[in-house]
């Protein structure tokens, strides 16, 4: 099965991985770096350079955004990308009747419930002193959304719904972007 979703929010992880490690690594404060030589940084990165270029040139905080800036971007990309995926989640398990599919559904709803918890305890985190425990909880949010995703790479006879499957797969690739930026930047 092919989840859109959980690649974006995989590829967000990943993305917020490498600005954190950037922040840390780095000889000059995060906030004197040009946000836009920082973006040329990270999207090559990534395994989806078009979407983390999409999302940075989006959002208009990145103009002036800092590495802790660009991974709360991030994390608000994934966020959003996570609720419409659990929105999408919703309206499935409503319209689906009893069954093992109904089942996989309503165990990736509670997945994408704790990726979006795990994102609020991230955001709080970076804006802390110690700023560079984020990743735990990113890299939590990751998890879930590959979690859901292996629960119907083992069930092959299952039909997911094309449109979860995009916003599955977006999920993962933002993951992965701000897992990236948290690793390479800040930590």
């Amino acid at each position: 099965m092919d989840l859109s979703c959980s690649s974006s929010s995989s590829l967000l992880v990943s993305l917020l991985v490498v600005l954190l490690l950037a922040a840390g690594s780095s000889s000059q404060s995060p906030s004197v770096t040009k946000p836009s030589d920082l973006v040329r940084k990270i999207c090559p990165r990534t395994a989806n350079r078009d979407l983390c270029l999409k999302i940075f040139k989006a959002d208009p905080r990145s103009a002036t955004a800092d590495v802790k800036g660009l991974v709360l971007i991030a994390i608000d990309a994934l966020e959003a990308s996570a609720n419409q995926t659990l929105d999408t989640l919703g309206s499935l398990v409503n319209s689906t009747p009893a069954s093992p599919l109904k089942d996989r559904y309503q165990t990736c709803v509670g997945n994408y419930n704790a990726v979006i918890s795990n994102l609020e305890t991230a955001k709080k985190v970076l804006l802390s002193p110690d700023y560079k425990s984020a990743i735990t909880p990113a890299d939590n949010a990751q998890k879930n959304i590959q979690s859901c995703e292996t629960i119907f790479l083992l069930s092959p006879e299952l039909t997911i719904s094309p449109k979860l499957d995009v916003l599955a797969h977006k999920s993962l690739d933002l993951a992965r972007i701000a897992g990236i930026i948290l690793l390479d930047f800040l930590v």
